[in-house]
């Protein structure tokens, strides 16, 4: 069955839609456009498509992605408009593209996530002081933190290795950090776990509030299969 990719972006009134409403916006869409979807077996059959790493509520990614199987191919452009014409405001498809039906499931090529991160500071401080707590975070080989697991579990895990990437700038008062964090079946790194382990151990003031949260875009370890269909 011919399968394709979509990049779309998830942002203003959409950024609150939780990722099960999100799954079932999409299919509502999807079904209104009158794609010729491929439906999954059994009693309640669903259109066969998955999502890339789930976004958390209140968090804007700027480049997300979807893999859909149909019954017919459909030129990748008539199906971009019939599906953008169908999304709420805030869901806006970018691109679309055919992938190999052998190819990996979503999940499985992606390895690590970009993120634009603000947090308000609690007093002021200089870039030099910004720097220290970044600069004492990565030098650290070892990062353990406890991560709820469930209702009444909590797991231990040493995040140092998914932190690829990580700096910041003083801005309107604010701090400005850009992340590049481990994502997918092999590990994921949440930027909040990143902004409390800079405030509670290495020194940084920030205020004890959610901090403003972009994923900037999705990466593949392997990008020629990842565009390449």
């Amino acid at each position: 069955m011919p399968r394709y990719r979509i990049e779309f972006r998830k942002e203003g009134p959409a950024r609150f839609i939780s990722h099960l409403d999100l799954v079932r916006t999409l299919e509502r869409a999807m079904r209104r456009a009158g794609l010729p979807l491929a439906f999954s077996q059994g009693f309640n059959p669903h259109p066969r498509f998955s999502l890339g790493a789930p976004l958390p509520v209140g968090v804007k990614g700027e480049k997300e992605y979807l893999d859909l199987e149909l019954v017919a191919a459909l030129p990748v452009d008539e199906m971009l408009k019939r599906l953008s014409d169908q999304l709420p405001r805030g869901l806006k498809m970018t691109r679309v593209w055919r992938i190999p039906g052998d190819a990996p499931a979503l999940m499985a090529t992606l390895e690590k996530a970009t993120y634009r991160v603000d947090v308000s500071l609690a007093r002021e401080i200089t870039q030099e002081d910004l720097q220290r707590s970044i600069d004492g975070l990565l030098e650290t080989p070892e990062v353990i933190i406890t991560r709820r697991a469930g209702e009444n579990r909590e797991k231990v895990l040493d995040i140092r290795p998914g932190i690829y990437a990580l700096s910041g700038r003083l801005e309107d008062g604010r701090i400005r950090l850009e992340m590049s964090l481990a994502v997918g079946n092999r590990g994921t790194v949440r930027p909040e776990e990143v902004v409390l382990v800079l405030a509670e151990r290495f020194g940084l003031p920030v205020k004890d509030e959610q901090p403003d949260v972009i994923r900037t875009g999705l990466y593949p370890a392997e990008p020629e299969k990842f565009y390449g269909g």
